[in-house]
């Protein structure tokens, strides 16, 4: 036996048996990280047709047991336990596609019977699943992995047949198996203890330092910023000392910058303010990487420990060089948010300049402009609250710094007037409805409308947002396919506004058809919008997004000792919402009523989506759940999303 195969998806899936030992932690994954391997996929089924697409490493342990061999899955379990959950999705709801050949799952768990009930049972009848003894985490992937296949290809401009098709014949997985008489605790062991290897947006940084090489001063100014950019997690400005900091940025190292990159380099050559540099060339960070040594960060030496906080950012460094780059050069089709492509779209735009120097200078400059913008208008992720502040100096101590809202009323007072939680709302709204961290399109419009109108207020910059929500809605979600308006368009010709109507939207993309079958590609950006309108309306207190990410049905598909409701009252958009994993495992197939009795209580109440809540309160005030009221529930919803959308008047805040 090879130690090492490649294996196509379809081999992988139709020969062997893989187990996953009881050692190993049960599935994890969920819609987002399902729906980052599928975009994924599909990007390179897209871009890349006649080339494999090499999805990582499964490694394994051949075992014998009566006279048969079966791997023992060491590393890769999630992923291929998700590829498996992907292929029973597709199994049930593509008839167009011949799967007859998938006649069987090849992967079980060892002592999980829930697990491989819920698995087996998805492949051969997901119809007749008991959901009382199902895994929560295998359920929620399952339902929700046809309806993200769909909407990935809509967007993509792929069939659903060109998909399958490259997944099983063009992805490749390398199948590794360790030697029989390997000490697995070792092997453990030394996994867990490896060093990490060179990221991409180092090898892109030694790309846009090349050209500068030769002056030093130069490469250390370079560095500084880089470095300083990169950690997402802090305020870009604490990551500069305090001396250096009150040199790049206004109002005590706080506001806009007010140095230039020749200035900051002429600084470095004239003292030692700004720290020795070493070459960072490219060989010397796969030194640097091979013996797992760390580069000094400006600020660890001890500085402004006390004065940071515990921010949370959306998306990675490299993610951000990516839309920093889109930002710089708008018009370049090969500027994709993609850090899967980090280092070839780098590659291709440098090569494109006429000026490589220049355009390191240029782009790092601007990064640090543009990430100083990230930090004070994009949303962050606080103790599991959103947050929009901005850095500023103490008046007692401008040596000592804290966070206001960005946009408050005053110099030392917080938002009182609710326009900067109008601005989070807004923010959340995109976010949670698309979490990944890739062609978050919403937050590329976002940075490129605050690059291009730096004086912004709230009403301004509410307004914008409120015009993109109503672009995503009339020109995307909403939109008969010969209609659509792709992203890019949206962002960078039209401004962010709308050029379709209320009058031509497809009601038909807020229900689930019965094509595709059992697929749900209603967009949660459509449950989120509608959430927003009701917000308005009710200014609930106690609501903000959150990632709710299943599509609940109200009265169910399958109710306990009771006949199923009518296919098209059922998937109406009057009887769905959406609800958080956990609580799509609780609500299983209780009725209407029971939801109500069982998580109808006030404090549950207040985690719930504003469509939800108002779901519940119709049990609470004795009306009945049936036909009729999910009719006339559609038809209400319909009204204001129409209305929304048809008006012209100033936006109104919440």
């Amino acid at each position: 036996m090879n130690d090492i195969q490649e294996l196509t998806i379809k081999e992988l899936l139709s020969s062997n048996e893989y187990r996953i030992p009881i050692y190993q932690r049960n599935y994890a994954w969920g819609v987002g990280e399902t729906t980052q391997l599928i975009q994924d996929i599909a990007d390179y089924a897209k871009d890349s047709p006649a080339n494999n697409y090499y999805i990582g490493n499964l490694i394994v342990f051949p075992r014998h047991k009566d006279n048969s061999l079966y791997f023992e899955t060491i590393d890769g379990q999630q992923r291929t336990t998700t590829i498996t959950i992907l292929l029973c999705a597709l199994k049930h709801n593509y008839s167009k596609y011949d799967l007859a050949w998938y006649s069987k799952v090849n992967l079980s768990f060892d002592h999980r019977e829930k697990s491989n009930l819920t698995l087996f049972a998805l492949h051969s009848n997901p119809e007749a699943i008991n959901y009382s003894v199902v895994n929560a985490n295998i359920m929620a992937v399952y339902n929700k992995a046809w309806s993200i296949v769909y909407k990935i290809c809509q967007d993509k401009e792929i069939s659903v047949s060109s998909f399958i098709d490259y997944l099983l014949n063009k992805v490749i997985i390398l199948r590794i198996s360790v030697p029989k008489d390997t000490n697995l605790n070792h092997y453990f062991e030394i996994m867990n203890s490896r060093g990490e290897q060179l990221e991409q947006h180092e090898i892109v940084k030694a790309q846009l330092m090349a050209p500068i090489k030769e002056d030093q001063s130069a490469m250390a100014a370079f560095n500084l910023i880089w470095e300083a950019c990169s950690n997402m997690d802090r305020y870009v400005q604490l990551n500069f000392s305090k001396t250096t900091r009150e040199q790049i940025f206004d109002n005590n190292g706080t506001e806009s910058i007010k140095i230039t990159f020749k200035d900051l380099a002429a600084l470095y050559s004239k003292n030692s303010v700004l720290g020795n540099e070493k070459n960072h060339s490219l060989m010397r960070l796969f030194v640097d990487a091979a013996n797992n040594t760390p580069y000094s960060k400006p600020w660890e030496d001890g500085t402004d420990k006390d004065q940071s906080e515990a921010y949370h950012s959306l998306i990675t460094f490299s993610n951000f060089l990516l839309h920093a780059l889109k930002i710089i050069r708008p018009d370049n089709k090969e500027v994709v948010l993609d850090d899967k492509r980090l280092t070839k779209i780098f590659k291709s735009v440098v090569k494109s300049e006429r000026d490589a120097a220049s355009f390191s200078i240029e782009f790092i400059m601007k990064l640090l402009d543009i990430r100083f913008l990230f930090d004070r208008y994009i949303i962050k992720r606080k103790q599991d609250k959103w947050s929009l502040k901005k850095l500023s100096p103490q008046k007692a101590d401008k040596d000592k710094y804290y966070y206001k809202d960005t946009f408050s009323q005053t110099e030392s007072e917080d938002d009182r007037s609710g326009q900067n939680r109008n601005i989070v709302t807004l923010l959340s709204m995109f976010h949670v409805s698309a979490p990944t961290q890739v062609y978050k399109h919403w937050m590329n419009a976002s940075l490129y409308y605050v690059y291009n109108h730096r004086n912004t207020n709230a009403s301004e910059y509410a307004e914008y947002l409120w015009n993109l929500s109503k672009a995503y809605m009339l020109d995307r979600y909403l939109a008969v396919p010969e209609k659509k308006v792709p992203f890019e368009t949206i962002i960078f010709k039209n401004n962010g506004k709308s050029v379709n109507h209320s009058k031509d939207i497809l009601w038909s993309n807020i229900n689930i058809d019965e094509y595709p079958q059992k697929g749900e590609h209603v967009e949660n950006f459509v449950f989120n919008f509608y959430d927003y309108l009701l917000l308005r309306e009710t200014n609930d207190a106690d609501f903000e997004f959150s990632y709710r990410t299943s599509v609940e049905h109200f009265y169910p598909q399958h109710p306990t000792d009771k006949e199923p409701m009518d296919f098209n009252h059922l998937h109406s958009f009057g009887n769905l919402c959406l609800v958080s994993r956990g609580m799509n495992s609780k609500f299983t197939n209780n009725l209407p009523g029971a939801k109500y009795e069982n998580f109808g209580d006030a404090k549950a109440m207040k985690t719930y989506s504003l469509k939800l809540k108002s779901m519940m309160n119709t049990i609470k005030k004795g009306e009945r759940w049936d036909e009729t009221k999910i009719v006339q529930e559609e038809q209400d919803i319909k009204e204001l999303i129409s209305k929304a959308l048809s008006s012209n008047e100033p936006f109104n805040a919440l």
